[in-house]
């Protein structure tokens, strides 16, 4: 007779290890990619015009709120879409870059906030205790670096910024390295939307 572990095991199908997500996750991102390129061959000119549209009726002012709200949430959608539809639609480089760069920091900030509320129970119950662990340690050993390579690498910036804000990081270096690091990271999605 089975155990009624190996019974649980039986009702599911299959199972993959970290390594198979993460094969799955870069699958999913070659995928995307490969669609934003083929949009954007085919359909350059009409997302170009909508983007143009969508600056001249918004403006700066969306893009402020928007990267704000992205680097708040934790959420799948970068603020560099709203960064480089905005320099794609015909804005200014410089000027979307050191608005969207100073919007980030702001938006980091705000997350420093959230996780002094959250504090460490919540985001170990939402996150799980690995990744409390691991910010704990990236705060103690590195500090503002963590969050200068958070703020131009695919590493989740808001939740290093929630994580900062759960061990009481100095918020003057959260805001210092946020600020350089997005305002360098959206200059180049700003720089590389106006070469496309």
């Amino acid at each position: 007779m089975q155990q009624p572990q190996e019974q649980n095991r039986d009702l599911i199908p299959f199972r993959l290890s970290k390594a198979g997500w993460a094969k799955i996750s870069a699958l999913a991102m070659v995928i995307g990619a490969v669609v934003v390129f083929l949009l954007f061959y085919f359909y350059r000119a009409q997302i170009k015009f909508h983007a143009k549209m969508a600056v001249e009726t918004f403006g700066y002012p969306a893009l402020f709120f928007l990267c704000w709200a992205a680097d708040v949430i934790i959420q799948p959608i970068p603020a560099d879409v709203v960064v480089f539809g905005t320099a794609f639609g015909g804005a200014n480089i410089w000027e979307t870059a050191f608005i969207a760069g100073f919007s980030s920091a702001f938006g980091g900030a705000t997350g420093y906030y959230v996780g002094k509320v959250f504090g460490p129970w919540r985001f170990r119950r939402l996150f799980g205790p690995k990744l409390l662990r691991a910010g704990r340690d990236l705060f103690r050993d590195h500090g503002s670096l963590a969050i200068f390579i958070a703020g131009v690498s695919p590493i989740p910036y808001s939740a290093v910024c929630w994580i900062g804000g759960i061990y009481s990081m100095s918020l003057t270096k959260v805001i210092l390295a946020s600020w350089i690091s997005r305002t360098i990271r959206y200059l180049a999605v700003a720089w590389f939307a106006n070469l496309v």
